[in-house]
């Protein structure tokens, strides 16, 4: 494969939220990745900011387990912080209910695989000094991801929200555009490979997770923050379980968003149901409450 001298190398594209769901589609498909400005507003920035304040203040940097995956992608001056149903209100309110993310993960998995849900959100946050994160692909998670070929359905798609400025000096993530078509499964990137995701608070890099990426090294002073909403076909387990979110919370989230979260029913592509309580549907079984209006951040793109 030929290397393109990092000056040459391509921008990330980016899109407007309204624009329409093909186009958006195309750039992923052909890029592996796509910039969607103003993807949630700044409102919504500083509300989500105030509300995983405090539990940034206590969660520990580094590695939250000692897997070889993980001391590669999370370093000492990394925080990545989950539980966010239950941490932020606007997560569950209005995040878990965004309509583009849900348009794209429609677009991305229902024809092969039905029903979609969350694998992990999660608050990433890069402090001054922090070296670059090791390139990686996120759908390594899948350890049949080995056994499958370049023609085969994309297992993960990442929204990856900007809650602070992106910049090169400060940790923007990076990314391997077009990558995720190599066909060389054993073919690992160089760091002049990559380009850097630059964005305003609010704005998202949505990549698929056959990409390979990494956050860049902070070479600012300022602490870098995004956050990374992962999802992928219901038939895979979560990395985070939301068994112990209290029913009271629950019941104040939309239907959608409690499916999101494992608290609902699932369908396959043919229609059939998984996920089930006493043969039954679990929001039938469990008698579930829900809010039937979510509050809309934009109208859907089509």
């Amino acid at each position: 494969m030929t290397i393109v001298s990092p000056d040459k190398l391509p921008s990330a594209r980016a899109v407007e939220l309204t624009a329409p769901l093909d186009d958006i589609y195309q750039i992923l498909n052909e890029d592996g990745a796509v910039i969607i400005k103003n993807f949630i507003p700044l409102e919504l920035v500083d509300k989500i900011n105030k509300e995983v304040d405090p539990y940034l203040a206590q969660h520990a940097a580094g590695p939250n387990h000692m897997s070889e995956i993980y001391k590669l992608t999370v370093g000492s001056k990394t925080k990545h912080m989950g539980n966010l149903t239950m941490a932020s209100k606007s997560f569950r309110d209005e995040v878990l209910n965004h309509p583009s993310m849900h348009a794209i993960s429609e677009k991305l998995f229902r024809a092969n695989f039905g029903d979609y849900w969350l694998n992990r959100a999660a608050v990433l946050e890069v402090d001054s000094g922090e070296k670059a994160q090791g390139l990686h692909r996120d759908d390594s998670l899948y350890p049949w991801k080995a056994f499958l070929t370049k023609d085969s359905p994309e297992l993960m798609v990442n929204f990856f929200i900007a809650l602070t400025e992106f910049r090169e000096e400060n940790g923007a993530t990076r990314l391997v555009l077009g990558s995720h078509k190599w066909e060389d499964s054993t073919m690992y990137p160089s760091p002049e490979q990559t380009i850097p995701a630059e964005m305003q608070a609010g704005d998202a890099i949505v990549y698929l997770a056959s990409l390979f990426h990494g956050a860049g090294q902070n070479r600012s002073q300022k602490t870098r923050r995004g956050l990374s909403i992962t999802t992928h076909p219901a038939h895979f387990t979560p990395m985070e379980s939301h068994i112990d979110v209290p029913r009271a919370i629950i019941e104040t989230m939309t239907p959608l968003a409690q499916k999101m979260i494992g608290w609902r029913t699932w369908s396959t592509n043919h229609g059939v149901p998984v996920w089930t309580v006493r043969d039954g549907r679990m929001e039938d079984e469990l008698k579930l409450k829900s809010l039937e209006s979510p509050k809309q951040i934009q109208a859907a793109v089509i």
